[in-house]
């Protein structure tokens, strides 16, 4: 693309493909306005690698234009699209991340936090950011996911190297086991604390969620239909929820005067045992499953 080229020259020069874009992708199903497409497709134009040998004429001729139309279609929040995109790319989104993962129990997890992200979290402006906002066209919708998918396998690898101790070089634990650490019993109590009293500041629905996602293992699909919500409406507000718990957690050890590595080890140690009931005393009993409440610690961590 020409360089700074503008969206207006950009539409004016290429006006003709645009229009058999529009028209491929059978955007007007979707309730997509020419304009929102045209504005989708010069996003991709713009992300095309300046030495790349694809041209933006290749780009627009080859789009993806029918996952590019649904994509837009959910950017904009349309719950119709939404619900054709759950019904058609769940599978697929769970078959991708099986045979990513390797595992069913991570594989869940891994395909349970995408939805949020792919819908958009809203950030301090109140805008809502979604993913799919970098989905282009220029491979399909399920292609693109299974990368997204992968990536976001890589990242949760990293971290939880970063967070794993060196394996020790000999099995010999008199002479490699590290001696107790002092502090564990009163790290125990701080993390112990934190995480109950962030737990209780919760409205009693997001503590339902919670309880019902890592207590009882229902699906997003099964939250969704007990609670009268959407798969993506269950997944943000999960996420929502964590991500304020861990602001709660991390900002009461940090005022008990511990630094980054205590609190990773605060972590550590509330995985190995911490156990709590996820449900509001209003709800069902659940007892403190401390597997489980171990998925639940590593999930606040990330």
């Amino acid at each position: 693309m020409a360089a700074r080229e503008t969206s207006e020259e950009f539409i004016a020069r290429h006006c003709a493909a645009l229009a058999d874009v529009y028209e491929r992708g059978m955007a007007r199903a979707y309730r997509v306005a020419p304009e929102t497409m045209a504005a989708a497709l010069y996003r991709g134009a713009c992300s095309l690698p300046e030495n790349a040998s694809e041209t933006v004429e290749h780009y627009l001729a080859s789009v993806h234009a029918g996952d590019l139309a649904l994509a837009c279609a959910l950017i904009a929040g349309d719950a119709a699209a939404w619900d054709e995109f759950v019904a058609r790319y769940r599978p697929i989104l769970y078959a991708s991340a099986r045979a990513i993962a390797g595992d069913e129990l991570r594989a869940r997890e891994l395909a349970d936090s995408l939805w949020a992200e792919l819908y958009g979290i809203r950030g301090q402006t109140g805008a809502r950011r979604p993913l799919l906002t970098y989905f282009h066209g220029r491979s399909s919708l399920a292609t693109w996911l299974h990368a997204v998918l992968a990536r976001r396998h890589i990242d949760a690898l990293r971290a939880e190297r970063r967070h794993s101790p060196l394996e020790s070089v000999t099995a010999d634990p008199a002479i490699n086991s590290d001696p107790p650490n002092p502090e564990q019993p009163r790290y125990i109590e701080l993390i112990g604390r934190a995480l109950n009293d962030a737990l209780d500041t919760l409205k009693p629905r997001d503590r339902l969620r919670l309880a019902y996602y890592y207590s009882d293992g229902l699906t997003l699909k099964e939250i969704g239909a007990l609670m009268e919500e959407r798969e993506w409406t269950v997944s943000r507000r999960l996420k929502r929820t964590r991500e304020a718990i861990r602001r709660r957690v991390e900002l009461r050890l940090r005022a008990a005067g511990l630094g980054t590595e205590e609190i990773r080890q605060c972590y550590d140690y509330a995985m190995e045992g911490w156990s709590s009931e996820l449900k509001p005393a209003t709800g069902a009993a659940a007892g403190g499953d401390a597997t489980k409440d171990g998925r639940f610690v590593q999930s606040i961590r990330k």
